[in-house]
Order: structure tokens, then sequence, then C-alpha cells
């Protein structure tokens, strides 16, 4: 499938913004994409239309009940669930950390929970927390720094009878390495734990299949592929159930409603639905998933072919190193990168002036960084999203390559 990136790009109002003259071209994406004019409006018509709080005897009340439930079935469809294991959230760190409260409420002192080097601490920190609170012990899988990948050797060596969880990245947010997290998932159950999957830099570019993970739990954020600023937690059915929530009593107590503390941020639901509806719409099909399929199968497609020239234009400057796997492994159109001389900060500064918008730093990934010897200044980072166009990667490497002069000028200024 050929993907009409010129359509897409007439979806996105922000794609007008432009910066000393030139068009801003949006390489932020791993942070949080733009939004399609669609999703804004869906969100626009519950808040004036059909704003109320749920489960009363009105009609506006009835009508979020409706349109939850609707956004629960497309969440359910992205990620081939059922819609009563999709729960929301503020984001996904948030959610993490609810979950991980009501796994630990289960678990002794000595249990042990294995987590990656080359994971957002989104998925370190809630389990840290449980290690302070519970006495769990923390296991840390390593990364190789060369090649940015797992120590799959060392993820094995990890486990012992006293593990009770993997949590475990689908996709690196620093370096776009992925991991395979249906083979991750295999090792935890033989193992007797669950796995917890973060799938937040994932979802925006491969298209999310809890059933053939066979994953326990996965959590992605609906900001991460052009929707707003909201937290998805999938976790299998009867687990849901069964988890000791911290809840208010009179609050529901069957899932998916159990894991949702308080009134929920219901334009953001629906929002995230009509972000599900935008990917879809770009494939064809007999149902939703069908089109998701279709159109992730074209996404992938021209998200690997601007890597490629990304990766490869960036190469060839011999003032910028590159980190993480090459295009040739499992990965996403996202590329890290550093210039010799110049800070981060400033290098995503003097771009931003041509209208290149690129993220600096750890993005949260700080342990990568650390690993990667760097100072805290960081990476450069640059992502592909639905909207970027061939242009865009030209302009943003003719831009990296102007940075080669200003160099040693610039970090004496800093």
């Amino acid at each position: 499938m050929a993907i009409d990136v010129e359509g897409i790009r007439s979806h996105f109002p922000a794609l007008s913004r432009r910066v000393n003259d030139r068009s801003v071209a949006y390489f932020d994406g791993p942070g949080g994409t733009q939004v399609p004019r669609a999703v804004v409006e869906s969100m626009n018509d519950y808040l004036y239309h059909h704003n109320a709080n749920t489960h009363w005897n009105y009609p506006t009340s009835a009508e979020t009940d409706e349109a939850i439930a609707r956004s629960r079935q497309a969440l359910a469809d992205f990620l081939n669930a059922s819609p009563m294991e999709i729960a929301f959230g503020a984001n996904m760190t948030t959610l993490t950390f609810h979950l991980a409260r009501a796994l630990g409420r289960r678990w002794n002192a000595g249990d042990e929970v294995i987590v990656t080097e080359l994971d957002h601490h989104a998925n370190v920190a809630p389990w840290q927390a449980i290690e302070r609170e519970r006495g769990v012990r923390l296991r840390m899988v390593k990364m190789n720094a060369a090649s940015g990948q797992l120590d799959w050797d060392d993820l094995q060596r990890a486990f012992t009878p006293k593990t009770k969880l993997l949590a475990i990245g689908a996709a690196s947010n620093a370096l776009g390495t992925i991991s395979d997290v249906q083979r991750a998932a295999r090792i935890a159950h033989a193992a007797g734990a669950l796995c917890f999957v973060d799938a937040v830099h994932f979802a925006p570019h491969n298209l999310v299949d809890v059933r053939l993970i066979d994953c326990d739990f996965l959590a992605c954020s609906a900001y991460k592929f052009y929707g707003p600023h909201i937290g998805i937690l999938y976790g299998r059915g009867e687990l849901l159930q069964g988890l000791d929530v911290p809840k208010l009593a009179p609050a529901p107590d069957e899932a998916p409603e159990r894991m949702e503390t308080g009134t929920q941020n219901h334009e953001g639901i629906v929002g995230a639905a009509a972000a599900v509806d935008f990917l879809a719409a770009l494939g064809t099909g007999s149902d939703r998933r069908s089109r998701l399929v279709h159109s992730f199968n074209g996404l992938h497609a021209e998200g690997e072919r601007l890597l490629r020239r990304l990766w490869d234009r960036l190469g060839d400057l011999e003032h910028v190193r590159r980190y993480g796997v090459n295009p040739d492994q499992p990965r996403t159109p996202t590329i890290a990168f550093t210039v010799e001389g110049v800070p981060s900060s400033v290098v995503a500064g003097r771009l931003a002036g041509e209208g290149l918008f690129v993220s600096h730093g750890d993005f949260y990934a700080a342990t990568v960084v650390e690993r990667l010897g760097l100072d805290g200044e960081g990476l450069v980072r640059a992502g592909c999203a639905c909207y970027t166009s061939e242009a865009d990667v030209d302009r943003l490497v003719a831009g990296v390559a102007q940075l080669k002069s200003h160099g040693r000028k610039q970090q004496a200024l800093v």
C-alpha cells in the first residue's frame, strides 16, 4: 500500500505553522505527535453537545456512557483486545504506578521484578516504588551499548523462582530499538511470571496485537499516535478483574472501570477513539481492525523508507554520530544522534530557527544515555511520523550539516 503523504498532511493544521518564513517540520513525534482535525472536532462535539458524568438517567449522561463504550471498542480493535480489557487513565506513567500498586499488594518481601536498561523510566520507577514499599527485589537487565539492543542472555539469566513480573518496552523511545516482546512474554510465562509491556513508542509505528504477543498487561499513550493526552491500559480480562486495586468503595468493581479512579477525561477518551479511526481510515478492509492492519502496513513501509534516507544521509556527515541499530534491524523511524562539539540543546535550538523541531536530552530514558557514556545534554532525537515528508528529511539533514562550522564557537558560548 502506497501512503499519500500529502493527503495525510492536509489533515494537520499544525503544519501551516511557520518559523522565520519557513514551514515547520515536526520531528518531535516520539514525545507527542501533532493532532489531525478530526480528533479535535470529535472532542469539541463531545464537550459542546454531550458533556456529562456517567451512569445517570438523563440523555447526556447516557450519551457519555455510550461514547466511552464506543471508545473502548475502538481501542480494543487497535490492540486486538476485548473492550472489557481496556482501561483509560491520565497517561501511561500514572496507569503503570496504579497497576504496580495493585500487583504489589500480592507480593512479598524477596519476590522479584525484572526491568531493563533500555526502558523509559515510566517502566522502571513504578516497580522501584514497590521495591521500597514491599521489599520486592528489582533485577535490571543490561542493554548492549554498542548495538542499542537488549542483552537476551542476561534477560534469560534474570529469572528465578521468585520472579513475579517482567516489565519490558516494545520499543526504545530514545534509540528506536524494537525488542521481541512476544519472545520475552514466552520466557516470562515459562518461568511462571507475568509480562507487562510498555508499547508507548511502539504503537505509533507497528500495530499492536496483544493476543499475538500474549502479554498480560500493556500500556500506550494516545498522544503518541495523533490523539489527545490520555493513557490506555490493556489487561487480560481475568487479571483485571482480580487485581487488588486502590479504589473507592462505592465505585464500580467490574473490569475495566475498577481500574479507573475518579471521573475520567471523557473528551480525551473520545479523542483517542477518533485517533484510531483516523489511522483506520488510511487503510481499507471490512472492519476497523482489518483497515488498521492495511493502514499500518503502508505507514510502516513509508517509515522504513524515510528512516533509511535519514540514517544514511546523517551517516555521510563526519561530525555526526548516530546511535542504535541500523535500519536493517527491527526499529522505529526514530534516530538519536549527537553533533561533535555542539550540545544537544544548542543543536535543537539552531534547528528550531530553521523550522525543524527536534527533541533533546534523555527523554526519561536516562539509563540509556548513561550507558552510552553521554553527559547530561544527552542526545538529539528525530522521529518520523505519518505526516513526515521526504522534503522534511532532506531539510533536517541540511540543517544538521550546517552545524559543523559553528560547533567550536557555540560550545564556547554555553
